[in-house]
């Protein structure tokens, strides 16, 4: 009989940049110090995630010493020259207003639409789930709305999902092959590990 198959999706926890509602992609910033969060020092899965300092920060908080296999592709999405600039600093730029209107396709100047942030977090997910058992994937807020829409039990579009930092998600299948075949899990489930959501 098969065995059943949970994914946890973690959104990192927060970092100066998100608490001034800036657009923080692939800058590396770390998170906020002081932070009151849930803690599972003992966890015995494997915890897998972003490159970024704010993920691999996330996961030493919340996991203690659990070994942590950094994969570059659950990265957040890149907003290239708009980095680090907030909405009031980019709202009169015709490009960043069509950009609003169809994130999907459009790309910021130098950075990636959403179908590209796709297409690699999916693959990253997909070699990450066959590779492990029950993984914790420590990850961002672009990447995670893009798995909840296509793996969720619950069918939202992608601006749906309210994804807070330090949200975690846990989906459940009825085996690792129901997951390969890009099946939606049976049940999910959410927690918060902060005691306060600053955003």
């Amino acid at each position: 009989m098969a065995n059943p198959f949970t994914v946890t999706l973690i959104r990192h926890l927060p970092t100066k940049g998100n608490r001034d509602k800036k657009y923080i992609g692939w800058t590396d910033e770390p998170i906020i110090g002081g932070l009151k969060i849930k803690k599972f020092p003992n966890e015995n899965r494997q915890v897998v995630g972003s490159d970024l300092v704010r993920c691999k920060q996330t996961a030493a908080e919340v996991f203690g010493g659990t070994p942590y296999t950094v994969n570059a592709n659950f990265r957040e999405c890149s907003f290239g020259d708009w980095e680090q600039k907030t909405y009031n600093e980019l709202k009169e730029d015709d490009s960043y207003r069509n950009w609003l209107n169809d994130q999907q396709q459009l790309a910021p100047p130098n950075g990636e639409s959403l179908e590209a942030l796709g297409s690699r977090v999916l693959q990253a997910f997909l070699e990450t789930s066959e590779k492990f058992e029950q993984p914790i994937i420590v990850t961002h807020g672009g990447p995670m709305r893009f798995l909840l829409t296509k793996f969720a039990s619950e069918e939202k579009s992608f601006w749906d999902w309210e994804v807070l930092h330090g949200s975690m998600f846990t989906l459940n299948w009825p085996d690792k092959k129901a997951v390969l075949e890009g099946k939606r899990c049976t049940s999910f489930s959410v927690e918060h590990l902060m005691e306060s959501e600053l955003m």
